[in-house]
């Protein structure tokens, strides 16, 4: 498919994150350096660092060394699981590994290769909201982070709308009697109890 389409350039997404990101800052970033491959990172307490993909960089932030998940961090910059690739660069070395690898991993096996053959692979900041939601526990704390007074991750920004697909479901329903406090209620539900502190999806 990609190849079909022949790309210049080709960003590669995680599913299970959290976060709001102009990828054309991160495309121009890219184009800039000419580089083969940009990484997004972010800033963790180094205290924690060793439970993330971590990029050492030089001062302009060229990428020289990536460490998955090390004992002893030399930085903080985790890797976002976020990449821009210069599409040329990654078809060869996804083509060149699939022959060592059947089960070619980013982390594993092409980045650390693109970074021995020297390529050219840049950190980029990121500064904001990031979650990662690959566990249910990381998936619930995300929830409860919604229902702050001031959530740090808002839904409800006017300059930069979140918009989703809609099943158009009827409004939610609150009967006689029924509380709701600190909740978020999407459309389909009906309340005939108390809700606090809670998230409730469509129809419960």
């Amino acid at each position: 498919y990609i190849d079909h389409n022949n790309p210049e350039y080709i960003l590669i997404l995680s599913g299970d994150h959290i976060y709001k990101m102009d990828y054309a800052k991160m495309l121009a970033f890219h184009k800039e350096r000419c580089a083969a491959a940009t990484i997004a990172v972010l800033e963790v307490p180094m205290e924690e660092a060793s439970r993330f993909g971590i990029m050492n960089t030089k001062e302009n932030d060229r990428v020289y060394e990536f460490e998955e998940k090390p004992q002893n961090p030399k930085s903080n910059l985790a890797s976002m699981g976020i990449y821009i690739f210069t599409w040329s660069r990654l078809r060869e070395a996804l083509i060149e590994d699939s022959k060592i690898h059947p089960d070619s991993d980013f982390g594993k096996h092409i980045i650390p290769r693109m970074l021995e053959e020297g390529q050219s692979m840049y950190a980029y900041r990121f500064k904001g909201y990031w979650k990662d939601v690959g566990t249910i526990e990381s998936y619930w704390q995300a929830n409860m982070e919604l229902i702050k007074m001031l959530p740090e991750f808002n839904l409800y920004e006017g300059f930069w709308k979140i918009y989703t697909n809609s099943d158009h479901q009827p409004p939610q329903y609150t009967a006689a009697g029924a509380r709701v406090s600190t909740s978020i209620v999407s459309e389909g539900s009906e309340i005939y109890g108390e809700v606090y502190n809670s998230v409730l999806g469509p129809e419960v």
